[in-house]
């Protein structure tokens, strides 16, 4: 009978003649990215041609240093080896080195840096105008370069009165980035018109550090328009889409800073000049022909007649204003003299009405009066404090009480009191 193997005892032995194989210790593939989805560990995806699929494995380490992003449909490069996976018995290439078929990493990791940074709307943010008359530029490059040599000389050359401070740092390089970091928030920190930054030119890894994100980010938070000269024409840096302008080279960079030429200034201030004393002067001969035209006139000549003209008109308003007034008091004397018989027997009327109604009100005030009911032999007693005595039980026997007459006071000692009922 034959011998039947297990599918792990199977599994074993291709496992074993994957790893043996010295034509599967290392495999250089190319081929299309599909079926890849962004894992937080481990990337798992595959690599095919218009014919046939593998699967493929990126492990952590290996992905986490990719300098570029890895996307469905990229064609790659990758060297790896060859693994059975013995719980599905499927194969796969475990890749060791990754990158995009055709161009170098870098130009993947621009272009994908390019179309984020475009998407998110930072290279239209910037768009300010450069100050025309700049009073203090600052200049982030190296300080050992040309470049701020070139930006010194023609900053010098156009507008020698523009002040130029150096921010000298690393502009290629491990550090270069951290360098430039620091400087712009050194920059930013202070009172400029302008900034230029930049460096000469180079390969793309020379200049990789005006691509990187961090820088790309601060500079659009620079509170100054930013002025990108990295380079030569032909490059194009992710700085020089962020910044305000762009400049081929340092020379152009100064040129951008210093928009007016001092000596164009001076020419243009010198014809102002020239302008104004010319107005200010056809200004003073205008009033000069006023004021002597105004001397020569009639009225300063002769004064009197300036208000001749008011004097009449004084005198007619005068005569009017008497005559109104006497028309006035003529009419007020004819009424006065109708309305006064009427007016001394309506006062006649009122005070007979007067006097009637105060004979009244003094003949009732008689009839109330105390002293009118003491005349007809009525009396007031009184005790010591002055209060009236209304009842036998308000004064005692010895009480001194003083009876109020018609025609005076009569002081009195109590003997007896006795009430009406006893």
């Amino acid at each position: 009978m034959a011998e039947y193997l297990t599918v792990s005892a199977l599994t074993q032995y291709l496992k074993r003649k994957f790893v043996a194989d010295p034509y599967l210790k290392e495999i250089y593939l190319t081929g299309e990215v599909s079926n890849f989805r962004p894992r937080p560990k481990h990337q798992y995806f595959s690599i095919k041609d218009e014919h046939a699929v593998i699967s493929a494995t990126l492990f952590q380490g290996v992905y986490r240093k990719l300098p570029f992003q890895l996307e469905a449909g990229m064609r790659v490069n990758v060297v790896g080896h060859i693994d059975l996976y013995a719980p599905n018995g499927g194969y796969s290439i475990i890749i060791e080195r990754i990158e995009p078929d055709g161009v170098g990493a870098l130009a993947v990791q621009y272009e994908q840096l390019k179309r984020k940074l475009e998407a998110e709307g930072l290279f239209q943010q910037n768009q300010r105008a450069i100050p025309a008359f700049p009073q203090k530029i600052a200049v982030i490059t190296s300080p050992s370069g040309a470049v701020i040599q070139d930006i010194r000389t023609t900053v010098q050359r156009r507008y020698p009165i523009a002040q130029i401070y150096l921010y000298p740092a690393v502009v290629q390089g491990q550090g270069a980035v951290p360098n430039l970091l620091q400087q712009l928030k050194r920059v930013a920190q202070a009172d400029y018109d302008v900034l230029i930054i930049g460096r000469g030119g180079g390969s793309i890894e020379d200049l990789w550090a005006f691509n990187d994100e961090q820088l790309a980010r601060q500079l659009v938070q620079m509170p100054m328009p930013v002025i990108s000269s990295v380079g030569h024409e032909t490059d194009t840096t992710i700085a020089d889409f962020i910044a305000d302008q762009r400049a081929a080279t340092p020379t152009a960079a100064a040129e951008i800073a210093t928009p007016v030429l001092l000596q164009d200034l001076w020419n243009d201030l010198n014809q102002i000049q020239v302008r104004m004393i010319n107005s200010l002067s056809n200004r003073l001969n205008y009033l000069d022909e006023r004021l002597t035209r105004v001397q020569q006139s009639a009225v300063l000549q002769q004064p009197t007649r300036l208000y001749e003209g008011l004097s009449r008109r004084v005198d007619l308003a005068q005569d009017r204003l008497e005559q109104v007034f006497k028309t006035q008091l003529t009419q007020n004397q004819h009424h006065l003299a109708l309305i006064t018989p009427r007016l001394n027997n309506a006062m006649q009327r009122q005070l007979e009405q007067k006097q009637t109604r105060y004979a009244r009100a003094v003949h009732g005030l008689e009839l109330m009066s105390p002293l009118a009911v003491l005349a007809r032999g009525y009396s007031v007693t009184t005790n010591q404090n002055q209060q009236v005595v209304r009842q036998v039980s308000d004064v005692a026997t010895g009480d001194q009480v003083y009876i109020q007459l018609n025609d005076g006071q009569i002081l009195a000692q109590v003997t007896e009191t006795k009430k009406e009922n006893d």
